[in-house]
């Protein structure tokens, strides 16, 4: 029987979706650390599948499949160590589409985590990235934590990349919250570069750093607000010739977090990261965070059953 549902954190709860993968573990260990900072509960979420066929005339009962959700849930717990003394979690086993549900689950969270198992290349075109998926559609911000990313690595610099200055105030309202919460420095970074042929031909190098400059002046005022709100957070704006997903993940190397901004709704949900965002979240070697511009609606899934919560 389940657990009745523990009460959500005060400014919401982490939802962290986990599949079992190495992956997964990263991400808990996020959700854990953001759980410490803030007192939210953690939600810990996997999705079993839908009703299988195995063969024409036996399918996989879903009672099978359940049993499995629950061992994958406490393998990925037992891998991500420690929960600690204050932080309050759950898990929860839910059925249907992987990115429907987490969205669904999350919608009222503080912050949606996943993993992005970067290995699993083929897999990922063959069936669909979650991680991609959740961060296209979901209501609350998304973290993808890459893989390779390890807790207690502390760089203190938060970069936001800033591509549309007509979008700025989503991105830099996430950018100067997440650098106040962390005490951290706040990078503002804006990467432009023309198409090969236009950028070859009428572009040298004096021509170049004038546009850099002109690109900074103007970006500049958008800063100046914020700083006034956020006058403990130290920050810096930076504008580079480069193309703008080779200079953050070039970038995301020395930083903890990398911050998006997702372009409004205007085409299917597979669409809603552009490029860079999508390179980003495959290529990055921190956290990538993707702040939605506004609610955006999701199917629902099949709530299958609170399993229980952990506190240790």
């Amino acid at each position: 029987m389940a657990d009745a549902p523990m009460p959500a954190g005060p400014d919401g709860d982490v939802v962290v979706g986990v599949d079992g993968s190495a992956a997964s573990v990263g991400a808990v260990r996020y959700a854990l650390d953001e759980a410490r900072r803030s007192g939210a509960v953690v939600r810990v979420v996997h999705v079993v599948p839908s009703y299988i066929p195995v063969a024409p005339a036996y399918a996989l009962p879903p009672d099978d499949l359940e049993a499995v959700g629950r061992s994958v849930l406490r393998q990925v717990l037992h891998a991500a160590g420690p929960v600690g003394p204050k932080v309050r979690l759950a898990t929860l086993l839910r059925r249907g589409s992987p990115v429907a549900s987490l969205v669904d689950e999350a919608r009222t969270a503080r912050l949606l985590v996943v993993g992005a198992d970067r290995r699993r290349t083929v897999v990922r075109v063959l069936t669909g990235d979650t991680s991609t998926g959740v961060a296209a559609s979901a209501t609350s911000p998304v973290v993808v934590v890459p893989e390779t990313w390890q807790p207690g690595t502390r760089r203190g610099v938060v970069l936001a990349g800033l591509r549309n200055p007509a979008h700025a105030t989503d991105l830099l309202r996430a950018g100067f919250a997440l650098a106040e919460e962390r005490h951290c420095r706040l990078l503002v970074l804006h990467a432009w570069k023309m198409p090969p042929w236009y950028d070859d031909i009428v572009f040298d190098r004096v021509e170049r750093e004038r546009w850099d400059a002109q690109a900074h002046d103007e970006l500049e005022s958008l800063l100046t607000a914020w700083r006034a709100r956020h006058p403990g957070v130290r920050a810096e704006l930076r504008t580079v010739h480069d193309q703008p997903a080779h200079a953050l993940v070039r970038a995301s190397v020395s930083i903890d977090e990398l911050v998006l901004l997702r372009r409004a709704r205007r085409v299917p949900a597979a669409l809603h990261l552009g490029a860079t965002a999508r390179s980003a979240l495959r290529e990055a070697h921190c956290p990538v965070r993707i702040v939605p511009p506004g609610a955006q609606d999701s199917d629902r899934g099949d709530a299958l059953q609170e399993t229980g919560s952990v506190r240790e």
